[in-house]
């Protein structure tokens, strides 16, 4: 840990005199060195959010991949059943035709209905 309770009060006092413009070249220099020491040590306290963050992230890109290609096959099912219920109804009307055709032509040569003869 680079900051400690004297860097800060001496990083107080530089910010005061810098306020009041009275900051001498050195003591820039010095302010200077306390903010990245202070960035620093902001860095490595983020530092292990950051990285559950990233690993996080990092676990949810792969969840969404997977859901993604869970999605794909989902819409390749449906869309192989609406075709499978499309060829069941064309299926569906054309034994209605055929049954039609064969009920036209009992009732031509019989003379009655074929349900009536059942």
């Amino acid at each position: 840990m680079r900051w400690n309770q004297d860097k800060s009060r001496r990083f107080q006092e530089l910010r005061a005199a810098e306020s009041r413009g009275a900051l001498a070249a050195s003591e820039r220099a010095e302010l200077s060195r306390l903010l990245e020491d202070l960035d620093a040590d902001e860095a490595d306290e983020l530092r292990p959010a950051l990285e559950q963050a990233a690993a996080r992230a990092e676990d949810l890109a792969a969840e969404k991949a997977q859901l993604l290609a869970q999605a794909g096959a989902l819409s390749r099912i449906v869309a192989e059943q609406k075709q499978l219920l499309s060829d069941a109804s064309a299926y569906l009307r054309m034994l209605r035709e055929r049954s039609s055709a064969w009920d036209e032509d009992y009732r031509r040569l019989m003379g009655r209905d074929l349900t009536s003869a059942r």
